[in-house]
């Protein structure tokens, strides 16, 4: 994240429904990037992000999935679909 200027977004998307590739790496990137926050990705044209995939509930609505419906037996299905999730760096302390 060194490359991302305070405040400014990062947006990562995918072409596939996979859990890991997705909320998976979401959860990855939050957990050690303290410097970046998750965003609504707007607008919402998309489903939220699978329930049991570790994000909160608000994290969830903040991510888009576009494809055909999961159920939480089959998160891997590997099958065409896409994926939008919108982060910004965290402004430097002192830096507005």
């Amino acid at each position: 994240m060194s490359l991302l200027r305070p405040g400014g977004t990062l947006i990562y998307s995918t072409c596939t429904v996979t859990l890991g590739e997705n909320e998976g790496l979401v959860l990855w990137a939050l957990e050690h990037f303290s410097n970046i926050e998750l965003m609504p990705a707007v607008p919402v044209l998309g489903a939220p992000g699978l329930k049991g995939s570790g994000l909160t509930e608000e994290q969830r609505h903040c991510v888009q999935r576009f494809g055909p419906p999961l159920v939480e037996s089959n998160f891997d299905s590997d099958t065409v679909g896409f994926f939008i999730a919108h982060f910004r760096k965290k402004s430097a302390v002192g830096i507005t």
